[in-house]
């Protein structure tokens, strides 16, 4: 027998190349499939790098200007217990304007009022005595300290509340104890104060300070009565406010 080998026929050749043409298509499918599978990864991470990049929305409270009126009583100038003075009342009205976030300038007018009987001021002149006992004008400027703290710490803040210090003028006019109706400058001076005020609902407001300073104050009823005085000064108002 002739055992020598036959070349291969056409038919062989025609099924070799069939399968060579299958696995390169296959390869270059998976190849394909993982360039897409890269492709779409690195699309989906360019878009979370994108949405990340994107600020959040401003949750910045802008400020406007407002303005606060208060009418109110307490423990300030104006008050008067016992004495030939009698009982005063004092009633204050006053007005505060916040044209900052932490800023705000005001000013008083306080008055004190006799109830009751009038006594007579002195044996001089047969009359009783005035019946405002006093009348003093502040005018200031406040600052409200560390408002972004207190805001997030979930305490008192925001318009016309808070901790403050305040540099205020001050004067102050009694009555003269003679048949005119004449006022007499008592004192007049600054003071730096310490103090705080809260909200009380929408219409109601605390405000309570303490604080020091200097006061000219008149010892007698001539141009040449008066002296420097260093000057003490506390109060507690509660107000009625729009």
């Amino acid at each position: 027998m002739n055992d020598t080998p036959k070349p291969p026929g056409k038919g062989s050749s025609l099924c070799f190349h069939l399968f060579a043409c299958g696995m390169c298509s296959q390869l270059v499918f998976r190849c394909l499939t993982f360039a897409a599978g890269c492709c779409l990864a690195l699309i989906g991470q360019a878009q979370t790098a994108t949405v990340t990049a994107v600020p959040s929305a401003d949750t910045t409270v802008h400020f406007v200007p407002a303005t606060l009126f208060k009418l109110g009583t307490g423990l300030t100038r104006g008050l008067n217990i016992g004495g030939h003075l009698g009982f005063s009342l004092p009633i204050v009205a006053g007005l505060e304007r916040q044209y900052k976030t932490d800023w705000s300038a005001y000013g008083n007018v306080s008055s004190g009022w006799r109830i009751g009987s009038r006594e007579q001021a002195t044996s001089a002149w047969d009359q009783p005595s005035a019946l405002v006992s006093e009348l003093g004008v502040d005018i200031g400027l406040r600052h409200y300290y560390r408002q972004a703290q207190r805001r997030a710490a979930g305490r008192a803040a925001g318009l016309f509340a808070g901790n403050y210090v305040a540099l205020q003028a001050s004067g102050s006019f009694i009555p003269a104890y003679s048949p005119s109706s004449r006022l007499y400058r008592d004192y007049y001076g600054a003071t730096l104060l310490w103090g705080a005020q809260r909200r009380l609902g929408k219409h109601g407001l605390l405000d309570a300070h303490v604080g020091g300073g200097l006061h000219h104050r008149l010892q007698g009823l001539t141009r040449n009565d008066w002296q420097l005085q260093p000057a003490l000064e506390l109060g507690v108002k509660l107000s009625l406010v729009r």
